[in-house]
């Protein structure tokens, strides 16, 4: 399984409910995938000080899987459009499993 892992911080920009339209935006996209096994997404449950403010989590068949979700337009036009105006700092991490 190829694993793929996001963790962005907001910038103080974001508008309220923002997270939750980015949200229904990766879940949409998500329902469209060939090769996804598992993807979640959503705003930090706020438990813990200092944690990223949105994450995604998504388990793909394969790297070639990973690779259309992420090279495709949509998948362009949500970080361009959704994230890219109000994203602080965006971490990420692929990995085999």
């Amino acid at each position: 399984m190829f694993h793929h892992v996001v963790l962005f911080t907001w910038t103080d920009q974001v508008p309220a409910g923002h997270p939750a339209v980015a949200q229904a935006e990766l879940q949409a996209y998500a329902q469209t995938l060939s090769g996804l096994v598992s993807y979640h997404c959503g705003p930090n449950a706020g438990l813990t000080a200092g944690a990223a403010d949105f994450a995604v989590t998504a388990v793909f068949e394969n790297e070639a899987a990973w690779h259309a979700y992420d090279t495709a337009d949509e998948h362009n036009r949500i970080r361009r459009d959704v994230f890219g105006p109000y994203v602080a700092e965006r971490k990420v991490i692929q990995f085999v499993s």
